[in-house]
């Protein structure tokens, strides 16, 4: 059962990860289309997306595998639901932040996609604390 608090901590911290590297990124926002002479620090935002997206990933399969060993699927439903919509965002913010890493040069489209879909997924991981928040209380406090 260690797994199930596991989980949510490593999820958590995923998320505190995500959210500063979103702050990271905003840097190069204002820094780029603002003029605001902000420091953009490029490899510690990189390093801090990527283990932010590989640690939500990570916690993709460990929810997977909890549902299937520990609970029944309808149980969690939109935890479960979420958690598969937010999947594709999560591989193409770690893909492309991987693509423009190794290949540098002067971009306006796929890091503004890059930007807004890594915006969609701080909005999806606040709703997987919510929605796992309950699922915790009513399955593994309570269960």
């Amino acid at each position: 059962m260690l797994i199930l608090t596991l989980h949510p901590v490593g999820q958590f911290t995923a998320i505190l990860l995500a959210y500063y590297a979103a702050y990271l990124g905003v840097q190069r926002v204002k820094s780029l289309h603002f003029g605001q002479p902000v420091k953009f620090m490029r490899e510690r935002h990189v390093i801090v997306g990527a283990i932010s997206l590989v640690m939500l990933l990570t916690g993709f399969a460990a929810g997977h595998i909890i549902v299937a060993r520990f609970m029944q699927k309808t149980e969690i439903h939109l935890h479960h639901e979420i958690a598969y919509f937010l999947l594709p965002f999560l591989l193409f913010g770690l893909f492309s932040g991987f693509y423009m890493y190794l290949k540098p040069g002067l971009r306006k489209i796929l890091p503004a996609v890059h930007a807004c879909n890594n915006l969609i997924v701080l909005a999806l991981v606040l709703a997987q604390i919510l929605t796992g928040l309950h699922v915790y209380r009513t399955h593994v406090l309570i269960g």
